[in-house]
């Protein structure tokens, strides 16, 4: 039902009063209509709300995925210079031992790297075990080096080695044929199936 001047007249109200309860009603009206205006858009809005939400999920998985494979890549590569900082522990540790260069390589191919921890500084724990460890496990593959001292003439012969011919006898004195008799004697035996 619509408000008019004749229902206000009717209930007895004057028209300035009616004026007045017009106006009112107008502003009202016209609160209401812009209102009504903010609700609609207010409704495109909250689509478009929601879209930006679904958007932003989106967007938020697919930084949680790529959070994800930076961190795997992250331990992927700590674990690398990890391998590689005991890798150059290791062969360290093998030239100590004058490994030969051409078995270094193959030691560290097939070296289980986990077992091996390094401290902050760098160097091996329990490094006399790993070296005890590669020893054992190689020890087949790692050629044996010596080292020779320098090669020692023959020494001269003991002068009871000497052979006496029967004249270097007959010129020798008792003496000298008393302290050498065992050589003298082995001359002679000698001469004799000459």
């Amino acid at each position: 039902m619509a408000l008019t001047r004749r229902m206000l007249r009717e209930m007895g109200i004057t028209d300035e009063n009616a004026d007045a309860i017009f106006k009112a009603h107008w502003e009202t009206v016209e609160a209401l209509k812009g209102y009504k205006a903010e609700v609609e858009r207010l409704t495109g809005l909250t689509g478009e709300l929601d879209n930006a939400k679904n958007s932003l999920d989106d967007y938020r998985a697919k930084y949680e995925a790529l959070e994800k494979e930076y961190q795997a890549f992250r331990e992927e590569l700590s674990k690398e210079k990890a391998v590689q900082a005991k890798k150059q522990a290791v062969t360290e540790m093998l030239r100590e031992l004058h490994i030969p260069e051409e078995c270094v390589n193959p030691i560290l191919q097939v070296t289980d790297f986990d077992r091996i921890e390094l401290d902050e500084s760098g160097e091996l724990i329990d490094e006399e075990a790993v070296k005890d460890s590669i020893l054992r496990l190689w020890s087949g593959f790692i050629p044996k080096r010596y080292l020779l001292g320098a090669e020692t003439a023959t020494p001269p012969r003991n002068s009871s080695d000497k052979g006496y011919s029967r004249d270097d006898i007959r010129r020798m004195s008792p003496r000298e044929i008393n302290e050498n008799y065992p050589a003298i004697k082995q001359s002679l035996r000698v001469s004799n199936y000459d």
